[in-house]
């Protein structure tokens, strides 16, 4: 029950412009993030159901991603959160690949029970429908093995961080819904849990998971039914903002991880000049789309089922966005000491044909230099003949910036 796209599909010259306000960091070098990998771990969300896009997506890992050593299942785990959805993703698990450890944040359509009658009927109008808040909490923890929705998990000396709601806020205010609401105590226990892991090496990358989505951070955070997730917004970002080497992956939204705000850096007044990076994590169920600059969404398919994969090396990550339906990475994203980048596309020359191999309309390129920056527009690609050196880079958007360049020769 959410999802957008950002207005992006028209194609036009344009110059670089900095995508991100305020004084922009030094990208890291590219090269960091060339080494073998000493960890790697996959992120998905949003399976809602679809048990066979999510069978689909445990056997592609497998076979991309073998030495995974977690899955982490950032929300919106079952369609409803009845025990037997639960059950059914369960059964899943357990007879198809995966990584050893399988670990979860709490959704919002862990919530949605009260809204049934029964499996098969709809009913809103007599919301809870006799379902009593705590069942709802009980069913994740039962499946998860959890005690409270906001809990930690450690790997190779790495820290794994989730967040989650401790209340429905429908049972408390009938004028919200979906709304996450965090304790004083959960709050406090994350201030602890980054100061504890900053002081052992405040450049080492601390994961953190949240199904829902911070305004103003990455793809349709400021647009509606988004703006509004968190009940405290501005709590949990005096937390985090003196913590750069946070890497945040929020959900929810379903929205692609082509578009050019995916990721981004989220600068806070008074904080560290070099924000705490956020990611979008997509999701399996479906694909949504904006419905335009004043909100809303429409559906782009359900054939939609995106993730990511990281990759650690030390102090340095490498996340990739990946498409499951068509097995091919969209694009990296390399951390470095709180320093983030898009890296390179994987773009050729095609010299028979004088035309880029790889290219999407995210992108843009520039012609034997780097001043002039243009939008490529695959419905009427560019043709390069003789002897050009074109630079292709990811564009960027909010608070992410345009990516490092990849040098394609054409030689004819």
């Amino acid at each position: 029950m959410k999802k957008l796209l950002t207005s992006i599909m028209a194609t036009s010259i344009v110059f670089n412009i900095g995508a991100v306000s305020g004084s922009a960091q030094a990208k890291p070098d590219e090269h960091l993030f060339s080494k073998k990998p000493v960890l790697t771990f996959d992120v998905i969300s949003d399976i809602q159901g679809d048990y066979n896009d999510f069978k689909h997506v445990l056997h592609d890992m497998e076979q991309v991603n073998p030495t995974s050593k977690a899955l982490i299942i950032n929300g919106d785990i079952t369609d409803r959160g009845w025990d037997f959805e639960y059950q059914a993703v369960q059964e899943i698990l357990d007879h198809n690949p995966h990584p050893d450890n399988v670990w979860y944040s709490i959704g919002n359509h862990e919530f949605y029970k009260p809204k049934w009658a029964s499996p098969n009927k709809l009913a809103q109008e007599t919301w809870p429908n006799d379902t009593p808040e705590s069942e709802m909490f009980q069913n994740f923890y039962n499946f998860t093995g959890e005690e409270k929705v906001y809990h930690i998990k450690e790997l190779d000396g790495y820290p794994f961080l989730f967040l989650g709601t401790e209340k429905y806020m429908r049972y408390h205010d009938n004028s919200l819904w979906d709304e996450v609401y965090l304790s004083d105590e959960q709050l406090d226990w994350l201030k602890q849990n980054l100061e504890a892991y900053s002081k052992k090496n405040p450049n080492k990358p601390i994961f953190l998971f949240s199904h829902h989505i911070l305004k103003d951070t990455i793809s349709g955070s400021n647009q509606a039914p988004y703006t509004a997730d968190y009940l405290d917004q501005d709590q949990l970002e005096a937390i985090l903002k003196d913590y750069p080497q946070v890497i945040l992956f929020t959900s929810h939204s379903h929205w692609d991880l082509h578009l050019p705000d995916w990721a981004g850096k989220k600068v806070v007044e008074g904080g560290d000049p070099r924000g705490f990076t956020v990611v979008n994590t997509a999701g399996i169920q479906a694909g949504w789309a904006s419905a335009g600059p004043n909100g809303g969404e429409v559906s782009i398919g359900n054939d939609f089922k995106q993730g990511l994969q990281v990759e650690v090396n030390g102090n340095d990550v490498k996340i990739k966005a990946y498409d499951y339906k068509t097995d091919k990475v969209i694009k990296e994203l390399g951390v470095h000491n709180g320093t983030i980048a898009q890296l390179p596309p994987d773009v050729a020359a095609d010299d028979e044909k004088n035309v880029l191999i790889g290219a999407t309309q995210y992108m843009e390129y520039s012609v034997n230099g780097k001043s002039r920056w243009v939008d490529y527009d695959p419905k009427n690609p560019p043709k390069f003949e003789g002897n050009q050196q074109v630079f292709v880079r990811h564009k960027g958007e909010m608070n992410l910036e345009d990516g490092l360049s990849k040098k394609v020769t054409f030689k004819k």
